[in-house]
């Protein structure tokens, strides 16, 4: 009986750590780096130089009009005709690391003559670390709770073990319905429920020709 209690808690531990795998599968990491695919480019820009980044914000007083998201620096930029790729490190602050996906518009320099105008196409973050780490620790941290409370609870209470140990065996006192009986027992209640609704069915019919005939009921 220890062995198969350890056995069936053990299966539910599994399924919680693969649910946990799961759930943190879903959980949005901070980003490491920004990478964006841009296009409509005009200019050009290096390696440690500053862009800003522009979205449209909805919480302001005129949310279709471009407002600075705040500004990166550049890591990599790599141009093919009017289009590049370009990403994107070190941010001003957690805002533009959080929602470096909503820019719309990628600018340098100054207003005036700047260095790089393009728009967004399609951005993509690289996490802080991969997701899977964060799924593997929490995967394996209920696995080892599981574990932990799993010994705690059936390898050194005793009392859990009698307790299934006395619950097997009256269990064993109870006398199982065999299957001819429950055959039979479907067989009779199919065969009442059709007697009832037909019954039921021809008294329905009888009082509605009834009435229909001292025109209680329009035809």
């Amino acid at each position: 009986m220890r062995v198969i209690s350890a056995a069936f808690i053990g299966v539910l531990i599994i399924s919680a750590a693969a649910w946990g795998w799961g759930e943190a599968g879903t959980i949005r990491l901070p980003a490491r780096s920004w990478n964006f695919s841009i296009s409509n480019v005009q200019g050009s820009v290096a390696p440690g130089d500053s862009v800003e980044l522009f979205y449209y914000d909805v919480n302001s007083a005129n949310p279709e009009e471009l407002t600075v998201l705040g500004s990166a620096i550049v890591d990599q930029f790599t141009a093919k005709g009017t289009t590049a790729n370009l990403v994107v490190s070190t941010f001003s602050d957690d805002k533009v690391r959080d929602l470096g996906g909503d820019a719309v518009e990628i600018r340098a320099g100054d207003s005036q003559s700047p260095t790089l105008t393009s728009l967004v196409r399609s951005p993509s973050a690289t996490p802080i670390y991969p997701i899977e780490y964060l799924q593997a620790a929490t995967a394996g941290g209920l696995m080892l709770i599981g574990a932990i409370l799993l010994y705690a609870f059936v390898g050194i209470k005793k009392q859990t073990v009698e307790f299934l140990v006395a619950t097997d065996g009256e269990m064993k006192k109870v006398n199982w319905t065999t299957y001819r009986e429950v055959k039979g027992s479907t067989i009779v209640v199919i065969v009442a429920t059709f007697l009832i609704a037909g019954f039921l069915f021809i008294v329905d019919l009888g009082f509605s020709n009834i009435f229909r005939a001292i025109g209680v009921l329009e035809q």
